[in-house]
């Protein structure tokens, strides 16, 4: 006699699930002297734009200024003000071919980002 499942998936669910397969990691080192552009660049590497991108504070200064931009569709959007201790941020609901960091905050604290992406 066969049993029934307690949970069937639907298709929806079971497409949801996908939806964190294929992701990826960067860590990013970003320098005080506001003349560093480090990001990472999820196009050119292979992996596609990415759907959803958390920003995970590894060290840093508490209080820097820290800028965020990302380039959607091929174009860059202004910058994202954000504190040092407004971290970890996730972004989703877009489309993002390219993240961009950089500090402000004058002190000789270099910070670090784990970026984590899916696609």
């Amino acid at each position: 006699m066969a049993t029934k499942p307690l949970h069937k998936y639907t298709v929806q669910e079971s497409n949801n699930l996908q939806v964190y397969e294929n992701y990826s990691s960067v860590t990013i080192t970003v320098d005080d002297d506001d003349t560093d552009n480090n990001g990472t660049d999820w196009t050119t590497s292979g992996d596609g734009v990415a759907k959803e991108v958390t920003i995970i504070p590894i060290s840093g200064t508490a209080g820097d200024t820290i800028k965020v931009a990302l380039k959607i569709g091929g174009s860059w959007g202004d910058d994202i003000t954000v504190k040092f201790d407004d971290f970890p941020i996730t972004i989703n609901n877009l489309l993002i071919d390219q993240i961009r960091i950089e500090s402000s905050g004058g002190t000789s604290t270099a910070e670090v980002f784990e970026v984590l992406s899916f696609h």
